[in-house]
């Protein structure tokens, strides 16, 4: 039984002796061939053009290429292997070519060949089938004909770093056009998971180099990896023109606005100090607004824009003197994105001024002419100070300014005293005056009545200023008489005679005359013979209306001149044309007395006064301005 027991277990153990010299010599015979590094991969170009080696230092499309990889044996006496290759081109694999590899060398040559070249960034991937080995060499092969290049730096370069969300960057590169035409060329960009983007096409003529850019906005925060190529309508971009940055974008930066003080008097009006402050990052342009609400109606005073650097700005407002109840202050970003728009707002106290004059007035009736002085006191129970301003007293019966003083600001809760001197105190038994303060717009008053000093035997006083009323009684006396004479200049105009209810025609003082006077006697003219009419008691100077001669005539024996037969200088004036009394209808009953002439001038036939009535506006009502009768002017007869 233990005779069993030992050849059993000797059995296992050379089993296993058996299975582990079978495994050692399987991962001896997997790991014993070793492919040199791609780095040291020989290979050779092929013109596709010419078939000849090519002496372009990359590969183009079209090409063929020879490689040669070296491979290392270190086991001669563990048999034969296997070897694949294949190419990847956009993720996508090429058939695998397949070969052996001679155990007994210590060193395997491999020699692979394939072509024509795709344009674009070629995999060449070398693989030992039994150890599962590979080596992989990336191969650029670009496009034929190759027309763009970069003129630079083979990358972009990034404007608008450091990087906040919202803020737009642009990616630019130099791009250079040695082929034989015109090129259109953009610049696409993939930031991380975005969509494409595409910048504004660019015309870069033969030999010419120029900028291609463009730009987009991250919207999160954290490391970006931005995919960049260049395209062209016409193909042949070199591999170089394309690859991948990265740049970190920051957080928005925030804005903090706060008002320091508001203060609103009526020296300086409104005016407040405010701190605006920005984070960290980069300057920012921000709009600012100011605006008031009086009684729930809003209204812009202000606008401006204004540029912060990391930190705290402070700003003054001087804002006049608005009408409001609250001031509301808005900052906004320009331009960029901010983590918030801000909006603060204020309530305001308007100063209001609350004035009163005091004035105890005088301890001892004042005598008349002698000096008066009137203290006071001016307190403002506002709160805002008052302006600068005056105090003066002023004698109520006529307004005369009797003394004035500068007064100084008022501070609120605060009083200033101080005195009026009158220097000849008036000649009444009452004087009523009133202190008068006017300061900051506003005019503040107290009445004063004040007794004058009165002697026992000096005789009843009267009850007012006496000076004042016998100026006032002329100043009317005046008036009336200017009101008169307007009245009288008003009522005597010719043109009127008659049409006034004030004015109207009365019987004249020469018809009234005319019952006691004598009748008229005719006279020749002693130098044209014109047949004149005069009344038989006029003794004196006679003028012809036709031919103007002037002679004297003596009286008829037995008739007694009257007083009223006199002419006077002042009445034989020839009257102005504005004096001629406007036409008037004949009247229903015609006068007696009728004047007739051929001319302008006839005489009155009454006082045989010249007139001037012209031909035209007869037949007319005329009335003599020397003894005011009234008669009917007409056309004479040749």
């Amino acid at each position: 039984m233990k005779h069993r027991l030992r050849l059993r277990n000797l059995l296992v153990i050379s089993v296993a002796l058996l299975v582990v010299t079978l495994l050692s010599s399987t991962v001896s015979a997997q790991d014993r061939f070793t492919i040199e590094d791609s780095s040291g991969w020989d290979v050779t170009l092929i013109d596709g053009s010419t078939n000849a080696v090519s002496d372009n230092s990359s590969a183009f499309s079209g090409d063929q290429i020879h490689l040669s990889i070296e491979v290392a044996n270190d086991d001669t006496a563990a048999g034969h292997d296997e070897w694949s290759f294949h190419i990847v081109l956009d993720e996508t694999s090429s058939p695998e070519l397949t070969g052996f590899l001679d155990g007994s060398e210590e060193s395997v040559m491999v020699n692979v060949s394939f072509g024509p070249l795709p344009a674009g960034e070629i995999h060449l991937v070398f693989t030992i089938d039994s150890s599962g080995e590979s080596e992989t060499m990336v191969l650029l092969v670009e496009p034929n004909p190759l027309n763009l290049t970069a003129a630079g730096s083979p990358e972009i370069a990034l404007i608008g770093e450091p990087a906040h969300v919202g803020d737009t960057l642009t990616a630019s590169i130099l791009v250079h056009n040695q082929g034989n035409s015109p090129q259109t060329v953009q610049l696409e960009l993939t930031p991380g998971t975005a969509e494409p983007t595409l910048g504004p096409p660019i015309i870069i003529n033969p030999g010419s180099s120029r900028e291609v850019s463009a730009s987009f906005t991250p919207d999160i925060a954290g490391p970006l990896n931005i995919e960049w190529r260049v395209h062209s309508n016409n193909g042949g971009v070199a591999r170089e023109l394309n690859g991948t940055s990265s740049v970190e974008v920051l957080n928005s930066q925030t804005m903090t606005l706060v008002i320091d003080s508001t203060t609103w008097d009526l020296t300086n009006g409104l005016n407040s100090e405010i701190s605006l402050y920005l984070s960290e990052g980069r300057s920012r342009e921000v709009s600012v607004e100011v605006a008031i609400l009086d009684q729930t109606i809003e209204s812009i005073i202000q606008t401006f824009l204004l540029t912060l650097d990391p930190g705290r700005r402070e700003l003054t407002l001087t804002l006049g003197y608005p009408s409001a109840d609250s001031l509301i202050i808005r900052v906004e970003a320009f331009d960029w994105t901010a983590s918030q728009d801000l909006e603060v707002q204020t309530i305001l106290t308007p100063p209001l001024l609350d004035l009163e004059v005091e004035s105890s007035g005088v301890s001892t009736a004042p005598r008349t002419g002698e000096q008066v002085i009137l203290p006071y006191d001016l307190s403002n129970d506002g709160n805002t100070p008052t302006l600068a301003g005056e105090i003066r007293v002023v004698r109520t019966s006529d307004g005369m300014i009797l003394d004035t003083n500068p007064t100084s600001a008022v501070g609120p809760g605060q009083s200033q005293t101080g005195q009026l001197s009158i220097a000849s105190w008036p000649d009444s038994k009452v004087v009523e005056v009133e202190i008068i303060w006017i300061t900051s717009g506003q005019t503040e008053s107290r009445l004063l009545e004040i007794e004058s000093f009165t002697d026992a035997d000096s005789g009843a006083e009267l009850p007012f200023d006496l000076s004042a009323a016998i100026y006032g009684a002329i100043s009317g006396l005046v008036l009336v008489m200017f009101i008169l004479v307007l009245y009288r200049t008003v009522s005597e105009s010719v043109a009127d005679t008659g049409t006034s209810r004030f004015n109207r025609l009365r019987e004249a003082r020469g018809e009234r005359k005319k019952a006691a006077a004598a009748t008229k006697r005719e006279i020749p003219c002693p130098e044209c013979d014109q047949r004149l009419s005069i009344p038989s008691t006029h003794a004196g100077a006679v003028k012809c209306p036709a031919c103007t001669t002037r002679f004297s005539v003596d009286a008829v024996a037995g008739a007694t001149p009257t007083p009223d037969a006199v002419v006077s200088s002042e009445m034989s004036q020839m009257p102005s044309p504005q004096s001629v009394p406007a036409p008037e209808p004949v009247p229903e009953q015609p006068l007696d007395d009728v004047a007739r002439s051929m001319v302008d001038l006839l005489s009155c036939p009454s006082c045989d006064q010249t007139l001037k009535v012209p031909v035209e506006r007869r037949p007319v009502k005329a009335r003599c301005p020397a003894c005011r009768s009234e008669f009917i002017a007409e056309v004479g007869q040749e």
